[in-house]
């Protein structure tokens, strides 16, 4: 008797193991695929990633932490990872921050909200979004402090199926160097506002390369002009961008990159990766 129970009891076991692994494998699909790109997409973006590859090498990069993501969404069931290095890596993001605080501002006080959210984003305003973060808090918790603004934030992008594993906000501008997030979770954040009723006002309230804002004298006179729509980020040893592309080809990308601890001087590794930014307006 004992031994036709041990039989049974290893043949539960058994199946139980085999259910368990059937289940992991099902959640490894659902994770987010490795890029993958057709034939003529690779030729597409053949030059962007060789660019990539090239600025990974830069000798003004020999020291510092270099991150990005870039998706294409022009087929809008479909969302294709064009190229991705260190993307999950939590990084000091400047003032691209600024958009994880006038995105949800947006949402929760509607449209009275949206001037100041384009000054904000237009200029990189720190006051402003400082207050907006507060503002926040007020609404959510009753309470106008940072830290009630910091928590209905997360909850905010938590709601809307964000990551926020290894996000930290010291405040609501990005001046901190205590700020840390990761280029995917910049990516993320804006591919989920897309969705969004108010995108439209979001995505205008971007500066412009070589028109408006903070971009006003970036790309101006090259394919970029008026083609990418990203909010920039500066203080010292850190340089970021994080916005929109519509190409010469008609591409729809949404990408970030984020440089922490360059040693060259700040006018020229912003001159690297706005030629980034051209590449991806070119393609």
């Amino acid at each position: 008797m004992r031994q036709k129970f041990n039989f049974f009891f290893l043949c539960f076991l058994l199946v139980l193991f085999a259910a368990c692994t059937h289940e992991n494998r099902k959640t490894e699909k659902r994770a987010d695929p490795a890029p993958v790109l057709s034939i003529a997409d690779t030729k597409r973006y053949n030059q962007l990633l060789s660019d990539l590859n090239e600025l990974k090498a830069d000798n003004c990069l020999k020291n510092a932490s270099l991150g990005y993501f870039i998706i294409d969404i022009t087929k809008q069931d479909k969302k294709t990872v064009i190229a991705q290095y260190d993307q999950t890596r939590a990084m000091m993001p400047a003032s691209t921050l600024k958009l994880f605080v006038t995105a949800p501002a947006l949402e929760i006080f509607g449209n009275p909200v949206i001037p100041e959210v384009t000054v904000t984003n237009q200029h990189s305003v720190n006051w402003r979004a400082s207050k907006l973060l507060r503002k926040i808090g007020g609404k959510l918790y009753n309470h106008t402090t940072k830290d009630a603004g910091v928590q209905g934030i997360l909850e905010f992008w938590k709601a809307k199926g964000l990551d926020t594993k290894g996000m930290y906000f010291e405040d609501g501008n990005g001046l901190s160097r205590n700020n840390a997030i990761s280029p995917k979770q910049l990516v993320d954040a804006l591919y989920i506002m897309t969705n969004s009723k108010y995108f439209l006002p979001f995505y205008e309230s971007l500066p412009i390369a070589g028109l408006t804002g903070t971009l006003h004298k970036a790309l101006r006179g090259t394919a970029a002009e008026g083609r990418v729509r990203a909010k920039t980020g500066t203080i010292a040893g850190v340089k970021s961008f994080a916005g929109y592309v519509k190409s010469v080809s008609g591409r729809e990308l949404i990408f970030s990159i984020i440089v922490n601890d360059y040693t060259c001087r700040t006018k020229l590794i912003k001159k690297k990766l706005e030629a980034i930014l051209l590449r991806m307006a070119e393609v």
